[in-house]
């Protein structure tokens, strides 16, 4: 059937027709449906023409099923059926017997400073579910809007006018050197220009390039600093600055990761880089769907909880 044909079909004269059936009289229908036996009547007319056959005809002093009627009663509950599943409102998400499986794009960064903290209270609610950590690539935009992910960490750079962010913290720089290196002496914890730019560096970034936002002040004062390692994981650029005496500025909550577990220097840089917002973003698509709305509450809670993983 034409779409422009279906648009013509009055669905509640199914339900009719299903009374109709089940009953044999327009009588009862009538009763059954708290409707008047005219307007019935009126109804089975117009199923007649839609159906081109009588459907219910005389036999006596009641009324029988023809066999096109016959054959419409199986399909007819399927449809109505079908309807109601349709119109049924969303179900409701139970976390604790979800076995639903949330896929998150992040880079290293977003997996050490996030993740930990999440992970302990999701599982503990949601000990069926699952989660999914792709790394952030330049078609993770995309997939947000189309099924492949469900949410992402990114900073506070522009994104596509159909996704939804919101900020879960603000973040600063800091430094990190091997506990042997001779800035791991420093007394105030703070590094000085010249000691900074004497020391060749680790630079992550995770879109190319060998700039960052220090190479950017430090251009601001006419200054340059040496680039030695250029990489897209944090983690791994932590392990090269554990292992020589490059210097590594970073995102603090990462450093500070890094520096209680790998037994690291936590420095001040020399100049001030600022801070900036970091992000869940998601697809509007799912911005009413129960469990993204969980999980993107549980996210805000554990980031703005003291200890993170409570209850």
């Amino acid at each position: 059937m034409l779409e422009q044909d279906f648009r013509k079909i009055d669905l509640n004269l199914l339900v009719v027709l299903r009374s109709l059936l089940t009953t044999l009289s327009v009588g009862q229908t009538a009763k059954l449906l708290g409707m008047s036996q005219p307007a019935i009547s009126r109804a089975l007319a117009s199923l007649r023409e839609l159906f081109d056959d009588r459907l219910l005809v005389k036999s006596g002093s009641k009324m029988t099923a023809t066999p096109r009627a016959l054959e419409l009663r199986a399909p007819l509950e399927d449809a109505l059926a079908n309807v109601l599943r349709v119109l049924e409102p969303a179900a409701v998400f139970e976390p604790a017997h979800s076995q639903r499986r949330f896929r998150i794009a992040t880079t290293d960064y977003g997996a050490t400073v996030v993740l930990p903290r999440l992970a302990a209270r999701f599982f503990r609610q949601a000990p069926k579910a699952e989660l999914d950590i792709k790394p952030l690539t330049p078609t993770s935009f995309d997939e947000l809007g189309s099924n492949d992910l469900d949410l992402m960490f990114y900073s506070d750079n522009p994104v596509p006018e159909a996704l939804r962010a919101k900020e879960m913290y603000r973040e600063r720089f800091a430094c990190i050197v091997r506990p042997g290196h001779p800035l791991a002496r420093t007394a105030d914890r703070a590094i000085g220009l010249d000691d900074y730019l004497s020391y060749a560096h680790i630079l992550v970034t995770v879109t190319g390039g060998r700039t960052g936002p220090v190479d950017r002040e430090l251009a601001n004062l006419g200054k340059e600093r040496h680039i030695a390692l250029v990489l897209p994981y944090f983690a791994v650029a932590a392990l090269a600055a554990a292992s020589s005496d490059l210097l590594l500025t970073m995102p603090y909550r990462a450093a500070k990761t890094f520096a209680d577990t790998m037994n690291l220097t936590l420095l001040e840089p020399p100049v001030e880089l600022g801070d900036f917002g970091y992000r869940v973003v998601w697809h509007e698509r799912v911005q009413n769907d129960p469990g993204h709305v969980w999980l993107r509450r549980m996210i805000s809670d554990v980031m703005h909880s003291k200890s993170g993983d409570s209850s």
